[in-house]
């Protein structure tokens, strides 16, 4: 699941919740709807990266000039693209 349908799902429950307890004044259904919204914001959060390449030949610049050209990539993905594959 992407991290834009994850928040669009969360918002979405959040203002059914709000809906819910102002509007109709369900506080009970709001408070479940809203206890929901948790469980699903913790449970799909996202999984820690592994670092499979060994940075002991990697500089910051690097690393640095890595993630300018490419857009949107972590440091993980970038010591994983830099560096050598741990043996």
């Amino acid at each position: 699941m992407g991290k834009s349908t994850r928040t669009s799902i969360l918002l979405a429950m959040a203002a059914a919740a709000l809906l819910l307890m102002t509007l109709l004044d369900d506080s009970i259904w709001g408070l479940l709807v809203g206890s929901w919204a948790l469980m699903f914001w913790g449970w799909s959060g996202t999984k820690p990266q592994e670092v499979t390449g060994d940075v002991s030949g990697l500089s910051v610049q690097d690393i640095k000039a890595y993630r300018v050209e490419h857009p949107g990539a972590t440091i993980v993905d970038a010591v994983n693209a830099l560096g050598k594959p741990k043996a």
